[in-house]
C-alpha cells in the first residue's frame, strides 16, 4: 500500500511539472491554426455535432418504420388451490405449473403517406443540420478572425506608442545634457519629463488594450489565459488586400448559393411543407396487416391415447310402490377416453399451437379537433420557415453591404491618413527642428508630437478596418477564412 501512494504521488508530481511546463512554454498559431483549436473546442460546435448525431438516429429510425415490428412473450407460473387450469380450461384444486410462448408481428400497409413523408422530412433535417453545423464553424472562424486582426491591430498600436515614447526619451536626454551646458532653461527638460510621462502612459494603455485583444482571442478559442500564445501572421500591406468585387449586390447573388445558413432555411421551409403532408396524412385512413402465433403447457395435462369399453353393472335406481321391491338398471357397456400418464413438454408446445393473421383499418371520423389542429400548427411553422429564411437572406444582404461600404470607408480614410501622416511628420520634424533651436516653444513641439501619434494610430485602425471588412468579403464569396 506505501509502495502504491508513493508511486501514485510520483505520477501526480510529474504531471504537475509537465503541466506546468506547458503552461511556461510558447505556443504559436497561425490564424487557420487558432481556427481549428477553436472548432475543436468549442461547445456550440460540439452541441451542433450532437445535433447532427440525433437527426442521423431520427431518421434511421423513420426508415425502419417501414419495416413490421416483431415481438415475443413467455411465461412460466405455477398455481395453488382452485384455479382454471389454463390448458384444459376447467377448475382444478390441486398445484399445478404452467408455461406459455407468443409472438406477434404488425407492418402499416397505408398511413397517408406519413411514413414516406417523413423519412424525406428527417433526410431534410439531417442535411440542415450539416449545414447549421458549417453555420456554427463559420461564425466560430469569423470570431477567431476578428480577435485574430485586433490583436495585431494593437500589437502596431503599441509598436507606435513605444516609438513615440522612444522618440521623446531620446529628444529628453538631448535636452537634459543642453541644460546642463546651461543653453537650454531647466523648463525646456521638466516639460519633456512630463511628455515622456504621458508618452509611458500611452504605452500603458497600448499593452492594457494588447492584453484584452489577446484575452478576448484566447476565450474565442476556449483556450485557458495562462497560456503563452504567440501569433504567427505575415505581413499585412493594405495594398495586397483588393475587394473581390465592386458590386455589393454581385457578391449577395454569390452568396445566396454558398452560404450554408441561406441553405438551411431553405431546407426548413421544404421539412416544415412535409409536416404539413404528414398533418393531413393524418386524415387518411391507415391500413395495417397483422399476425400472431401461440402455445402453452400444464404439467397437469393428459394427452388423449384412445379409448376402451367399459362394463357399467346393474345399480338400483329405484323401488316399487307398495312393495318397495328394489328396481335395477339393465348392466351395460360404455366407451371412455384413455389418457397417457404424462403429457411431453414438446408434445403440448405442438398440440397446442395457434395462429392468426389480421388485417386492420382504421379510419379517423371525429378525434376532438386534434388532426386539424396540427394541420394548422404545421401550415403556421411552415409560415414561420419562411419568414426565417426572408429573414436570413436579408440579415446576409445587409451584412454584405455593410462590411462593402465600410471597407470602401476604411480605405479613403487610410489613404487620407497616409497624407495626414507624410505632413505631419514633416511638420514635426520642422518643430523639433525650431524646438531644438530654440525659436518654438513646447507647446508647439506637445502639439506635433501628438497630432502625429494620432495621425498613425488613425492610419493602423484604418488599415486593419478595411483588411478585416475585405476578408469578410471574400469569405461570403465562399473562400476560406485567411490572411494569406
Amino acid at each position: 500500500m506505501k509502495l502504491k501512494k508513493t508511486i501514485i504521488f510520483g505520477l501526480g508530481m510529474l504531471l504537475s511539472f509537465h503541466l506546468a511546463q506547458s503552461q511556461e512554454g510558447q505556443t504559436t498559431f497561425t490564424l487557420e491554426e487558432c481556427i481549428n483549436y477553436a472548432w475543436e473546442n468549442n461547445l456550440s460546435v460540439r452541441s451542433n455535432q450532437l445535433n447532427q448525431l440525433g437527426n442521423e438516429i431520427a431518421l434511421k429510425q423513420s426508415r425502419f418504420a417501414l419495416l413490421p415490428s416483431v415481438s415475443a412473450n413467455g411465461s412460466v407460473g405455477k398455481s395453488f388451490g382452485r384455479s382454471i387450469d389454463p390448458v384444459s380450461n376447467s377448475f382444478v384444486s390441486q398445484d399445478f405449473t404452467t408455461g406459455g410462448l407468443s409472438a406477434s408481428s404488425s407492418v402499416v400497409l397505408y398511413s397517408g403517406g406519413a411514413l414516406r413523408n417523413t423519412i424525406k422530412r428527417n433526410e431534410l433535417n439531417l442535411e440542415a443540420s450539416g449545414l447549421d453545423l458549417e453555420k456554427a464553424k463559420n461564425d466560430i472562424g469569423l470570431q477567431v478572425a476578428t480577435n485574430f486582426l485586433n490583436v495585431l491591430l494593437n500589437q502596431e498600436q503599441l509598436q507606435n506608442a513605444r516609438y513615440q515614447r522612444e522618440a521623446t526619451a531620446a529628444q529628453l536626454d538631448r535636452t537634459t545634457k543642453l541644460v546642463q551646458a546651461g543653453s537650454l532653461p531647466i523648463t525646456n527638460q521638466l516639460d519633456l519629463e512630463s511628455q515622456l510621462a504621458s508618452n509611458e502612459v500611452q504605452v500603458v494603455n497600448a499593452e492594457n488594450a494588447l492584453n484584452l485583444a489577446m484575452l478576448n482571442l484566447k476565450q474565442a478559442m476556449q483556450m485557458p489565459a495562462e497560456v503563452n500564445l504567440q501569433l504567427e501572421a505575415p505581413t499585412l500591406e493594405i495594398e495586397s488586400v483588393r475587394l473581390a468585387m465592386s458590386n455589393p449586390s454581385k457578391i449577395y447573388e454569390i452568396a445566396l448559393d454558398n452560404q450554408p445558413d441561406v441553405k438551411s432555411a431553405e431546407l426548413g421551409i421544404q421539412s416544415s411543407d412535409m409536416d404539413v403532408k404528414i398533418s393531413k396524412g393524418a386524415f387518411l385512413p391507415t391500413l395495417s396487416l397483422s399476425g400472431s402465433i401461440s402455445t402453452n403447457y400444464s404439467d397437469q395435462a393428459r394427452q388423449l391415447t384412445g379409448t376402451q369399453e367399459v362394463v357399467v353393472p346393474a345399480q338400483e335406481i329405484g323401488f316399487v310402490q307398495g312393495t318397495n321391491e328394489s328396481v335395477f338398471s339393465n348392466p351395460r357397456t360404455q366407451t371412455v377416453p384413455v389418457f397417457s400418464d404424462s403429457y411431453r413438454f414438446t408434445d403440448q408446445f405442438n398440440d397446442n399451437l395457434g395462429q392468426s393473421v389480421r388485417v386492420n383499418l382504421s379510419i379517423p371520423i371525429f378525434n376532438r379537433y386534434g388532426n386539424t389542429a396540427n394541420l394548422q400548427r404545421a401550415e403556421i411553422n411552415k409560415q414561420r420557415a419562411e419568414i426565417q429564411a426572408q429573414t436570413v437572406k436579408n440579415t446576409l444582404r445587409q451584412n454584405i453591404e455593410s462590411a462593402y461600404n465600410t471597407a470602401l470607408a476604411a480605405l479613403k480614410s487610410y489613404e487620407a491618413s497616409q497624407k495626414r501622416v507624410a505632413a505631419l511628420e514633416e511638420s514635426f520634424r520642422a518643430t523639433e527642428q525650431r524646438y531644438n533651436a530654440g525659436s518654438a516653444n513646447f507647446v508647439d513641439y506637445q502639439v506635433a508630437n501628438n497630432n502625429l501619434f494620432a495621425a498613425r494610430t488613425d492610419l493602423v485602425r484604418a488599415k486593419y478596418e478595411y483588411i478585416f471588412r475585405a476578408k469578410i468579403l471574400d469569405f461570403y464569396l465562399g473562400n476560406p477564412i485567411t490572411l494569406d
